[in-house]
Order: C-alpha cells, then structure tokens, then sequence
C-alpha cells in the first residue's frame, strides 16, 4: 500500500498539504527536486519529497493592521528540467516593500512525462505551480500580502510558465497581474507536440534514450528540454491546458489580466558560449550546420530548404568560425528566444484587451552568466538571465555568491526592481516619472510593438528585430513553427 502512494505521487497531480495547529519551523529550505544540472556540471541532486514554497515579506501583520503588500510569485527557470526557488533571494525586491514567494516544481520527467491518457496526462510540473499560486491566493494575507494584488513573474521556462497560468483554468482568479522575462508559450523550446512528450515517455519507460542516440546528436542536443515540456490534455478532468494555446487566446479563455514581457539583447550567448568552448564544435557547426539545425529544431522537415535560408541570412557567404560569432549569437537569440516573444506580444496585443508592455533589456553588466559555462575574459553582451543577477542575490555559481555591484549595475538594479514592483502594486511599470525614472513606459498600441529599452539612455522604440522578425515569419509559414494562418 505505501509503495502504491508513492507511485500515485510521484506520477499524479499535487495534493494540498494537511493543514497545522501550532508553530511550523520554517527557518530553512526545503529540499530542491531531482535534477541534472546539465549547464553547469553538477551531479544528480534533490528529493522527490520537494514541493516547497518559501515566503519573505518585510514584517508580518498584526492583527490590529489592515495595510498589506502587493505579492511577487517568483517561478524560476531552467528549461523545465533544472533549478530551484531556493536559488533567489529576497534581499534587493524587499527594499521595495512587496511580499516575495518563491516555489519549487517538479522537473523533467517527474514533472512533464506523459502516457497520454487519464493515467499520467502531463503537466504535473505545471499543475505543482498552479496550487502553489492559489496557495498563495488563499494564505498570503496571513503574511501581510494583498491576495488582490498578486503578480507572478518569471524568467526563461518561468516566463513561458507565466504565460501559461494567464491561459489555464487551474489558475485563473488566483492573480493580478503577469511578467515574463525571455520566455513564452510560444518559444519553440516551451511546448512540445502530446505524440513527442508520449513517444519519449516510452522510450524512458522502456530504459532507452542516451545509448540508442548517434554521436553528432549526443553532442548537439544541448537542448534537454526538448525531451519534456507543457503540452494540451484534451478531453483531461483537472486539465492544466485543455487546448491550443493560441485558442485560448483567440477565443479570450486566458486571464484578464496586464502582461509585460521581453527580451536580453544577446539571449543566444546562453547556447553559443558552450559551443565556443570546444573549438571542434565550431568546426562541426560550419561543417555540418543543416543535420544540427534538424536537431535543434527536433525536426527533419523542408530542413535542407531552411537550414540553407537561415545560413544565407546569418552568415551569407561567410564560415562559422571566431569572425562570425556574433552572428550566430544572433541566430540563437533570434530562433530559441526573440522570434517566439514577438509572436507572443503580437497574439496578446491581438486578442487581448489588457496592455502588453514590451522590453528590451541592454544593460551590459558588470557580472555576467556567460562567464560560468563560456570563456569567462570574452564579453559576450547581455547573456540569458542576465537580468537575474541584478533582481536577486543570485546564489548560482560560486562566482556570483559574493559579487558586489558596481554604480551602474547598483542603478539598473533598483530601475529594473522598482518597475517591476510598480506593476505589481498598480499594474503599471511607471505610474509617475521622477529623476530616477524619467521615461514612461507605454504599453504597446499599434502592430509595430513600441517596446521600452532597458538600458544604456533608457528610451521608447518599435519594431524590435523587424528584418529578422519578418524573416522568422517566412521561416514560420515554411515550417508551422507556430500556427500557419496567424502570422
């Protein structure tokens, strides 16, 4: 009987916690699900006994106090199979008086495997953050938060998942408002077809995978996320997403609620500076650059066709080589994150009657995630997750533990907080200019995306990208990357 639980719980959706008389001893983390932490090396860690949730708020109400703070609910990133709420920090967002929540969820298979029916329908990693978020509704007053004003906010994997709470039933109601940092429903890495998660579900069940896989994909297939991801549980009781994500959308069945979303401006250092540490990568790369486009895309359609057209509009006529480095920053920025958050804003601003704020961030920092998994004396530019370092004391890598920032990181840091903190407690990034925010920041009103440049001489501008933003769209009508008559 007790094995039986275990199973159910391991492959089930969450189940609410008992509830406690008496004092919790909250003093420390809970323990981090399992993971393979595949960018930075680390071993297999973690607990499946992991759905924690850490609460920082800056005093907890008395009882005599009806005055409360606006909510931040953190949801980390990690491509759906790493990471962990523990890893941020409340200090720099708690000088801005709102109450932080942070969580964690299950992972990679344990949280988005799938059989393809009521048995393990999917998305439980997806289904641990929704009872997280309402958990939150329902509680946080009891630590001074404002269950009416409840932002949730998230980067990479957690932007995309923020996205997908504003579309799923499971949590609708339970927030105000919605942020995504580099990540949406529709970045090609952040849904996966149900046959594809079902096919490797097998593949896993039947003690497959990594020895039936050739050489060139194992050293290609940097993308593990693609093995596991959100998918649609037509026809599913307590579905997470019962449909298409742009249905949803199209048929205004997503939360009414303000969105901001954007990007870094080199997000495609995330993967370039892995493949510039081994020089025999770069080699392959220009060598054998149609048969690694067809594993990055997952894909084996028209992909002479497009690998060609994607290599002329990077590259033209020149090798992949140190001299075209940025260029192929460009390319896996644009085809892995820019491309599928212009979709999204665009989708947004179509069907959705609340404002979309859209940005750019391009604060060069002093500090920068590239320098764990590149060459840590290049300056690569804004890498993914950049962001991250100045939101958060970033606990991630030893080389980020006691980092101090300088002026202009200390500046962009309180810019970037106390914007974020204004939308969560009015729903709008900049309510007043003032000497420190001097530009407003304008939701986007016409179909050339005004967006918000976060960065140096903060400015307004539109059409972010358009000529790579236009040659995605061709590149989109040859493959479906998204739906075919939308774009």
């Amino acid at each position: 009987m007790q094995n039986h639980l275990l199973v159910t719980l391991r492959f089930g959706a969450p189940i609410a916690a008992d509830s406690w008389t008496g004092y919790f001893n909250a003093s420390d983390y809970g323990s981090e699900c399992p993971q393979v932490d595949i960018l930075f090396g680390k071993p297999y860690k973690g607990r499946e006994n992991c759905l924690f949730l850490n609460v920082y708020t800056p005093q907890l109400r008395k009882d005599d106090d009806t005055s409360t703070y606006a909510v931040m609910i953190f949801i980390h990133g990690g491509g759906f199979f790493f990471g962990s709420g523990n890893l941020y920090g409340p200090d720099f967002l708690l000088d801005q008086d709102i109450v932080l929540v942070t969580f964690n969820y299950r992972l990679d298979a344990l949280g988005f495997m799938s059989t393809g029916d009521e048995v393990v329908p999917g998305n439980n990693g997806m289904k641990d953050q929704a009872l997280a978020i309402k958990w939150v509704h329902d509680n946080i007053e009891a630590f001074g938060g404002d269950p009416k004003r409840i932002t949730l906010f998230g980067e990479s994997a957690g932007g995309a998942s923020a996205q997908y709470h504003m579309l799923s039933p499971l949590s609708q109601g339970h927030f105000s408002a919605a942020i995504s940092q580099s990540g949406t429903i529709f970045n090609v890495w952040a849904f996966m077809d149900k046959s594809m998660v079902v096919g490797n579900t097998r593949r896993l069940a039947d003690h497959v995978g990594c020895a039936t896989y050739d050489n060139v994909k194992m050293k290609w297939d940097l993308d593990p996320w693609m093995l596991f991801a959100p998918i649609v549980e037509p026809n599913i009781k307590g579905a997470f997403l019962p449909d298409h994500p742009l249905n949803i959308l199209k048929e205004a069945k997503h939360a009414p609620v303000p969105w901001i979303a954007g990007v870094n401006s080199e997000e495609g250092i995330l993967r370039v500076a892995l493949i510039y540490k081994k020089e025999n990568l770069v080699k392959e790369l220009d060598e054998n650059f149609s048969e690694i486009m067809s594993i990055t895309f997952n894909d084996q359609s028209k992909i002479q066709e497009s690998s060609k057209l994607i290599r002329d509009f990077y590259f033209g006529n020149h090798k992949i080589n140190n001299n075209t480095m940025f260029n192929l920053i460009n390319m896996y920025s644009n085809m892995l994150f820019n491309y599928g958050i212009h979709v999204a804003v665009k989708m947004h601003f179509k069907y959705s009657k609340q404002p979309v704020y859209y940005y750019l961030y391009s604060h060069v920092g002093q500090h920068s995630l590239a320098n764990i998994y590149g060459d840590p004396q290049l300056r690569y530019g804004v890498s993914h997750s950049d962001e991250l370092l100045l939101q958060f004391p970033y606990s991630y890598g030893v080389q980020f533990r006691n980092a101090v920032l300088d002026r202009r990181d200390l500046h962009y840091s309180e810019l970037l907080n106390k914007m974020w903190t204004s939308f969560a407690k009015t729903g709008n990034p900049t309510p007043a200019t003032d000497s420190f925010v001097s530009t407003k920041w304008e939701p986007v009103t016409t179909e050339s995306l005004e967006y918000y440049n976060i960065g140096a001489g903060v400015h307004s501008s539109k059409n972010l990208y358009s000529a790579r933003m236009k040659f995605w769209d061709k590149m989109n009508q040859m493959r479906k990357i998204i739906l075919r008559d939308e774009l």
